[in-house]
Order: C-alpha cells, then structure tokens, then sequence
C-alpha cells in the first residue's frame, strides 16, 4: 500500500484487512477463543480511530506552534536545553504514514487482547491468502545479471529483491513479543518481579555508569570513528518529527515538566531525578525532564503487520557505502557531479584546492553527503571526506587506464570498488580489533552466500551492541602536527557536535587524522565522556545538553529489545536469578550499583548489561556483545548476494586478479591516499596504536594499494 502523505484513507485499510484476512481466513484462532469477522471489524474500528485521533493531536500541536511563534517568535521550549542547529532525524513522511498503518492493527491486535483477557501474542498472525502473497510488492524490475548494487537496496536476493531495501523494518535475533514490551505489542516493559515502572533511564545512567576515563592503549581512537562511519552506512531509525524536520516537544519549558499541551501521542520523556548530580545538584528537583520521542515502526515485508512494534530502518540493511552514496537513486544523482564526464563525486573546493564535501542546504556552514549525520561532530566529516576523495581518486584513476568511457562507467565501477574496499577493511582490520582475532575468523570463515537468509539488521545490534562505540568517546578531542607537536586545534567535543567549520582549517584534516591514529580509545566498560552524558548537542552557549546513555537506554526500551538477561540465554548461558551471578561477567562495583537500581536482575537493560561486561582476550567487547557482533556481520556478509569475495571470476563478481588487487587496500592506504598531503608516514594496522615493535610507523609509499593497470577489464 503507497502512502504519499502523512494522512491515510483508513476505510481503505479496513477494506484491505477484511479482504485479506476475513474473507480468506473468516475466523481467527487464540487458545480456545474464536474471533468473529464482526469482532475482527469491531477490533479495526478501534484501531482506525486511534489513528484518527493521532492525526488530529498532531494537527492541534503544529497549531499551538504557529500560535506561539507568531506571538513570542519562538518555539514552546526553552532553547537553553532544546537546540535548533540539532534535528537527530530529517522529517520522513514514508515513515510516519508507513507506523500509522501499523498502528490501525496493533491497537486492533491490543483491543481484541484486552476484550478477551489473552495476551496480545497468543492471537494469531492477521495472515494474508497464498493468492496475494506475489501481489506486486516485490515485483522491482531488476537485472539481475547486473554487477551493480541498487541504490535502496533492492535487487540482491533473487528470490526476495526487496530483502535489504531502505525503509523497511530491522531484524530481531531474540523474538519474544511479551519479553520486549509489557503488553505484547507496544508498551514498555515493567519490572518482572513487581510490576512497577523500570528505573528512569537516566538514573540508571548516574548509578551504573560514571565518568572516569580508562583508556584502551592497543586501541586507537579510529576504532570509535570507524564505527559511527559504518554504523551510518547500515542504519538509521526515523523518529516522529514535525514536517520541518525538528523535534515533538515532550518537556515543558526549561525541562520543568511533562505538562506539553498537547502532548505527541509518541512522546516517551525521560524522568531526572530530584537530586540528579548535573542536572539538579542543588537536590532541588527543578528539572525533571528529558526529550524524547519514540522511533517510528512498520509492516513486514509482504505487507503484513508484525505482532510487535517493528522499528523502520531509514538506510539499506547492507554495507554498501550508503553513507557515501545514499539510500534512494535520487540522493545519489544529488551527489553526483554532473559535468566531469569521469564519474566524480560533487566537492566544493578550498582556496587551497582543497577537495572537500559538498556544501549543504542549511543556515550556518555544513555539508552533505550520503548520510543527514555527517556534522554530527568533526571527527565523522573528516572520515566522509576521506570517502569522497578516496570515490573520486579511484574514479580518475579508472579515467586514464580506460578512456572514452561514460561517467555512468567511471561512476558505478568506483561506486563498486569504494564498497568492496570497505567491506574488505571491516572483515579484516576492524573486527579483528572488536571481537578478537578468532571470532573474526570464525565469521570469515562460515559458509558462503545463502539465498535464504534475511539482511535485515537486527535492532539488538542496531539499539544496543553498536552503541558500544560511545564507550570508546573521549570528551578532549586530541590533535598532533606534523612535527609531533600537540596542536593548538585540539578541541573539547561539546564544543564541536553541529559545527563542521574546523575542517575549512588548512591543518585541521591532517592533524586530526593523526589524532585518530595515536591517541588510544577509551575502554568499552561503564565509564563514559562527561561530554555525552549530559552536554550531547548542547546549544551554543549552553552548559547542559543531553544524556546519550540515558537516551540508549531509553531507546532500547522503546524497540522492545530483549532484557539482558534473556540475551545471555541467547547466548547458551544460564539465566540468573541473582545479581551474584553476573559476577564472572561484569565487576563487582557495577554489579552492586545495577542492584541499587533495578527491582531484579530480570529488569537489566541490555545496552547496560553488554557494555559492562569484562572484555574478552585480545578484543574491545565483552562476550554477550562480541557475540551479537558475529551474528550481525555473519549474516551481513552470508545474505550478500554482492559480497566482494563470492562470485568470483563469475559476471556478477571480481575477477580474481581483481580480488587480489582489493585485498592488498587497508585503512591506513586509504589516509595516505586522501589527506591533505602532510602525513607521509602511517602506522600500518590503523586500529592499533602505534608500537615500536608491532606497529611502527613506515612511509606511505610501502603501504600497498590498488594496481589499477591489474584491474583490466572491468
């Protein structure tokens, strides 16, 4: 079903629903209670009002903008705690009308529970007749004897061409509807053992986790970079956000209260604690307040509705340089540049001719690329610069040993290399690094390609593993100069998220990277940069912004992600039924500080629960996390059907001298190949700190790199 706007004609969706399901399948089974057609119509009714009233109260909101921007020129929030330069996602109407549709049958699902006193997954799926299941939904027109990725995803799998596509839903590994929410469907889970609310999230944040800083000295900061580079490429969740793009209110002013009128149906605010350390140190309990809205859901792939909330990802579910080249042909066109004939990446140039990324549509200096994010912070635009220049250099590269060709040549051959060289450095430098070198090669070493396997990426990756990288942050962002010395540029990152200016520096690019490469990574451990748990996109002048930990928290609440518990048992460990018992796991200290917190061990988040953990030998993660990771990128890698290393010498697949070219590229090639032309020596092992014995720094020059003469023919 296509939706064009955020309004959806609802009678159409109860006619769709009856056909599919009541004509073909006239009565639902729960247990031993039968649903009628009337009761199943009665449900959606329900369902459809829901919605009706949904739309209404965002109507009535925006309203209650205007009113006020044309009365105090402001928005209803303080901005001292709301920043307008940050919008944490673009407006997405597919997305919103996409969980509205869903809505009219989870609330339809959560009706008949409630009426007939069964839990919500007990009801049987709203299942559509054999007859529509080929209804169109994947008919994409594909070539499948392409050696080329679509740009949303589509085409891959054979069998199923919209399995990876942008815009649909995650993954789960543990699917347990009455595990990850209260009621089945959509509310957020309690405590097992009292049934009380969880502990607000930000508590859990001051309790468990604190600020001191351990450094990893085998790990470089790069670790950290790479990973929000990567995570951009393989996910992005929209949020319920006005048609501007900027954020539901769900605090009053200056954070004092929920008392929004109204307030968005999807506003899940977390609650500050009366005596919370930063926010109110005077004990006085004058902020109590946190935004937050929930991120939006949606239909299985076939158009059915899962029996949970399913959250949309906004990117394609592959490794395929989306945060170069984006998620939709018409993103990509945008980046292009139209006039080189050579298959170039649109740049704007420096006084210095400088290449550097293109600038964006905004009201102070940014830039855009493949994903919204890339000025988030300094650090993640210096890495798709080097992405930008490194699609361009292979592009002009291509141009000379093969002339006369089109630029839709140069383009798409360079496109396919950029992303065979990434994918080439996660499977062989970086995973390494995160899950020690054995699980790394166990995940390289499974079986190759299957046709059956869903890409999806699964939200506990997604909500929870991946954000192990906000350990790793440092809150002083360290800078070298070429002669060693520290640079005067070094900056504090709260000073930094939204403001990609500090690349237009001559030297900010360069010292920057040798910052990256020298300066070791925090350790992934229950110790967080003072500058995420309570400055996160603060406004300019500000002191205090937001709490990403708390917000994980809260988000992995909001996916219904399974507890920490249930993901050790995933896992084949024994569920605990005492604190005690996560001893050989995670430290004392910690331990004791969880039972301060949660009512039982049953209740502990599963972002807390995996970043705490010991780490394993020779890796930066902890068992339950390291493990989530090899699933993930097992499944990335075996569900491709473009993987760079399958199909070889095929007509879909590099050549093997091709491969062999591929496999000599390395991070620390990459920088040498696309900084600013002041780092001429490199460690090679870009992870690693550099080490006198076992990662000393050589020149560039004896860092292999691609033979292009050897990649004839294309």
């Amino acid at each position: 079903m296509q939706a064009s706007a955020s309004m959806i004609d609802y009678s159409n969706i109860c006619f769709v629903a009856l056909f599919l399901v009541i004509c073909v399948c006239p009565l639902l089974h729960a247990e031993q209670v039968v649903i009628t057609d009337e009761e199943f119509q009665e449900a959606l009714r329900v369902g459809q009002e829901y919605v009706r009233k949904w739309e209404q109260l965002e109507a009535q909101i925006l309203e209650v903008d205007r009113k006020s921007s044309e009365h105090h020129g402001t928005s209803r929030a303080d901005e001292k705690y709301h920043s307008r330069r940050f919008n944490p996602q673009r407006y997405n109407p597919e997305a919103m009308a996409q969980s509205k549709e869903a809505a009219v049958y989870l609330v339809a699902r959560q009706y008949l529970s409630d009426k007939f006193g069964i839990p919500a997954e007990k009801i049987g799926d709203f299942e559509r007749s054999s007859t529509f299941e080929n209804d169109g939904s994947d008919r994409q027109i594909c070539d499948f004897n392409s050696k080329f990725r679509t740009f949303d995803g589509t085409c891959n799998n054979v069998g199923v061409p919209s399995f990876g596509k942008s815009g649909t839903i995650f993954n789960r590994l543990v699917f347990n509807p009455s595990e990850g929410y209260d009621d089945g469907v959509a509310t957020i889970r309690r405590s097992k053992l009292t049934r009380s609310p969880l502990p607000s999230a930000r508590l859990v944040s001051t309790a468990v986790l604190n600020n001191k800083s351990f450094s990893r000295l085998d790990v470089s900061l790069l670790t950290m970079q790479w990973g929000q580079f990567l995570d951009h490429d393989l996910t992005s969740t929209p949020t319920f956000t006005k048609s501007d793009g900027s954020e539901f209110l769900c605090c009053s002013a200056q954070q004092t209260g929920v008392n929004v009128a109204p307030p968005h149906p999807e506003c899940l605010p977390i609650a500050i604690p009366r005596n919370d350390p930063v926010f109110n140190p005077l004990g006085d309990g004058r902020v109590t307040c946190m935004n937050f809205i929930r991120s939006t859901f949606g239909n299985n792939l076939d158009g059915s509705v899962p029996r949970m909330r399913s959250q949309i990802n906004a990117l394609t579910h592959w490794i395929d340089g989306s945060n170069v080249y984006g998620s939709s042909a018409a993103k990509a066109r945008s980046l292009r540049d139209p006039t080189s004939g050579r298959g170039r990446l649109r740049t704007s140039i420096t006084n210095l001719g400088r290449q550097m990324l293109p600038l964006g549509n905004c009201s102070a200096r940014c830039f855009d690329a493949g994903d919204s994010r890339v000025n988030e912070q300094p650090l993640l635009t210096v890495m798709h610069t080097l992405w930008l220049r490194e699609h361009n250099r292979i592009a002009e590269n291509l141009w000379r040993i093969f002339p006369r060709q089109t630029d839709e040549f140069y383009f798409q051959h360079a496109r396919r290399i950029v992303i065979a060289e990434m994918q080439h450095i996660i499977y062989n430098e970086y995973l390494p690094v995160i899950i020690g070198p054995k699980m790394a090669a166990k995940v390289n070493s499974e079986n190759g390609y299957s046709n059956t396997l869903n890409p999806a990426v699964f939200t506990e990756f997604s909500t929870a593993a991946f954000r192990m990288g906000h350990s790793q942050l440092r809150s002083f962002i360290r800078l070298f100069e070429r002669d060693g010395r520290d640079s005067r540029e070094s900056y504090q990152l709260s000073d930094s998220f939204d403001d990609p200016s500090r690349l237009l520096s001559s030297n900010f690019m360069d010292n920057a990277l040798r910052g990256l490469l020298q300066v070791p990574a925090e350790e992934v451990d229950s110790f967080f940069a003072f500058d995420i748990t309570s400055q996160l996109f603060k406004p300019k002048g500000a002191t205090l912004g937001l709490d990403l930990t708390a917000l994980n928290i809260q988000r992995g609440r909001d996916h219904g992600l399974p507890t920490y518990g249930k993901m050790l048992t995933f896992f084949g460990q024994p569920f605990p039924s005492r604190f005690d018992q996560l001893l050989p796991l995670i430290p004392q200290q910690v331990v004791n500080a969880m039972k301060s917190v949660y009512e039982s061990v049953q209740d502990i988040d599963l972002f807390i629960g995996g970043v705490t953990e010991y780490p394993m030998p020779d890796a930066v993660l902890g068992p339950t996390f390291a493990n989530i990771f090899a699933y993930q990128f097992s499944n990335l890698r075996r569900s491709d059907r473009f993987f760079y290393k399958f199909n070889v010498d095929q007509p879909t697949g590099f050549r093997s001298g091709q491969l062999a070219e591929i496999q000599k590229v390395s991070l620390a090639r990459i920088i040498c190949d696309n900084s600013d032309g002041t780092i001429g020596q490199i460690p090679p092992k870009a992870f690693r700190t550099p080490h006198e014995l076992y990662n000393r720094f050589v020149p560039c020059s004896s860092i292999p790199g691609i033979d292009f003469t050897k990649m004839f023919p294309l």
